[in-house]
């Protein structure tokens, strides 16, 4: 019994290609050349951003390990420098709130006052 399978580069193997074939063989491999090095291009892209993000979080981590390493002291000194600053703030702001809440009461106070006399005289009048 004879075996169905064929040997690669036996005798009976498919004819060589012809001309056309490896005219469209060489064009795939061509356009396969160039997505691979859109893609590389693509991926080296890629790999730079992220290099650049691990530069800036490097950064940004010595930053902060500087700041954390700042004396004891120093840092109680620009935590009540901050406090200070903020104290000052909210009271500023709690005097322009109390001064804004006293026009508004006075003048729609006025309002319904004047608007209660011209009710009056045009009912009772």
């Amino acid at each position: 019994m004879q075996s169905r399978l064929r040997r690669p580069g036996s005798a009976e193997e498919s004819p060589a290609p012809s001309a056309s074939g490896i005219e469209e063989r060489a064009d795939e491999l061509a356009d396969l050349l160039k997505r691979s090095t859109a893609l590389l291009a693509e991926l080296s892209a890629e790999m730079e951003a992220r290099t650049a993000t691990v530069r800036e979080l490097q950064a940004e981590a010595q930053h902060a390990e500087s700041i954390a390493s700042m004396h004891k002291e120093a840092q109680a000194a620009v935590e009540k420098m901050l406090d200070a600053r903020l104290a000052a703030r909210l009271e500023e702001s709690g005097r322009k709130s109390f001064k804004q809440g006293m026009w508004l009461n006075i003048v729609s106070g006025a309002f319904f006052f004047i608007a209660g006399v011209v009710v009056t005289v045009l009912l009772g009048g």
